[in-house]
């Protein structure tokens, strides 16, 4: 008989023969996949304009405003607006990328260096003049050599722009999510005021002879509310608006990367269902791209060899929890108080929340969980915070709850999903769901 020891040895020599067994035959087995060129269905890769539908005029205004490139012109400055996953930041990419193209044919030294704000761990102004540095340093072909931290905001911009002025004849900035680098809370200007106004005087103060240019994509267009009268004054883009796919421009969108998977990989009926659910969430071409190849990793994770309707419909229900997660997981608890009791109203109202029923809803669970009570004002402006995330979305009314002027808050995410996330905080442990909802049914 053995001895402890010997059983616990034993044990753990077995588990590490079984783990090492389990990724051995995953690393070396044939990987059984549906995939053909998976980077098709990958939103980051730059695909050629044939593959971009609806969107000719957007692309002619963009082709037109850097053909200026090829003719030893500076192009004007864009303002690309519109909802989320509608192409903005795709068709400018696959614009600019064909002119450096034909700018190499013609010996003209152009690229384009795109930086997405939103991405970044600090939204302030010295980081995003290093993360420009980073990246066009990247695109020169040579090591960016300043740090982080310790080097002023101004050693960076110096050294960005011998960057540019050594490297490139013409350059665009192609400057995504702007809106998100809002900068410190103490300071009057938003960080990319100061940082639009400094590239749009780069060249009338002589800091280079590169013909520079930016390119401003934005959900937001009404960002140049916030800009300082001497951005204001300085920049001047031309503006190109993005609308929403409706669920056949999607079927069109998502039939034009069929190629990302093998012949038949995919069953009749997967890419319209994609496309509904894309066009659920405001017509997002991302997120359906995004959910179609989720729902072929799902296919391949069950071994598979087409994707099925269920594929999709896991991975949609997995996309919608984890992104509802992400942003609920990193709310302070008052917010997620407030946002509870908006979710709660629109449970039983068809997805809309009225704010003076939401904070009678919301001073009833700070009372059953033993929470301080904030004004209506507080409250309100916690929930539209939700809404620069995508969640909600408010609109001042005087119409639905008993006249009177008010804020409406309409979610944009699944209701069931957002109480499903903030249940997950002991907070809720002692709320009564169903007494909110009795009082919310009995205000409306």
């Amino acid at each position: 008989m053995k001895n402890d020891s010997e059983s616990t040895h034993a044990g753990n020599a077995g588990s590490s023969e079984s783990g090492s067994s389990v990724v051995d035959s995953i690393l070396d087995g044939e990987q059984r996949t549906v995939f053909k060129n998976k980077d098709l269905v990958d939103p980051n890769t730059i695909v050629d304009q044939d593959r971009i539908y609806g969107r000719d005029e957007q692309l002619a205004a963009e082709a037109r405003a850097f053909r200026d490139t090829l003719e030893g012109e500076r192009p004007p400055d864009l303002l690309l607006y519109g909802p989320s996953g509608t192409g903005k930041t795709l068709t400018v990419k696959a614009v600019a990328n064909k002119v450096k193209k034909r700018a190499e044919q013609k010996g003209i030294a152009f690229d384009f260096v795109a930086v997405n704000f939103k991405t970044m761990e600090s939204h302030t102004l010295d980081r995003a003049v290093w993360k420009l540095g980073y990246q066009t340093a990247k695109k020169a072909g040579i090591v960016w050599d300043i740090p982080r931290k310790g080097v002023s905001t101004d050693a960076k911009y110096v050294r960005l722009y011998e960057i540019v002025d050594q490297h490139f004849e013409s350059l665009v900035f192609i400057l995504d999510e702007i809106d998100a680098l809002t900068g410190h809370k103490n300071e009057d200007e938003p960080a990319y005021s100061r940082l639009l106004y400094s590239l749009s005087r780069v060249m009338a103060e002589q800091h280079v002879d590169t013909l520079i240019s930016t390119v401003v994509v934005t959900n937001y267009p009404k960002f140049r509310e916030n800009l300082d009268s001497r951005t204001d004054s300085s920049y001047n883009p031309n503006g190109i608006h993005f609308s929403d796919y409706d669920a056949n421009e999607l079927i069109e969108i998502l039939d034009r990367r069929r190629d990302a998977f093998k012949e038949d990989a995919l069953e009749d009926g997967v890419v319209k269902l994609v496309a509904a659910y894309g066009a659920q969430n405001e017509g997002d071409a991302r997120r359906a791209i995004d959910l179609l190849r989720d729902a072929g990793e799902i296919a391949n994770k069950n071994g598979d060899s087409k994707v099925k309707e269920e594929h999709v419909q896991s991975a949609n229900d997995s996309v919608v929890k984890n992104r509802v997660l992400e942003i609920v997981g990193g709310m302070s608890l008052q917010k997620k108080l407030s946002l509870y009791a908006a979710a709660m109203v629109a449970n039983v109202n068809d997805g809309t929340a009225p704010s003076p029923v939401v904070y009678q809803a919301y001073k009833t669970i700070c009372n059953m969980s033993n929470r301080e009570i904030y004004t209506q004002e507080t409250v309100n402006s916690h929930i539209n915070k939700a809404g620069t995330y995508g969640v909600l979305e408010s609109e001042r009314t005087s119409s639905g709850y008993k006249s009177g002027v008010h804020l409406l808050f309409k979610f944009n995410e699944p209701v069931d999903a957002v109480l499903e996330n903030l249940e997950e905080d002991s907070t809720f442990d002692d709320i009564d769901a169903e007494k909110i909802h009795s009082i919310a049914a009995k205000l409306l």
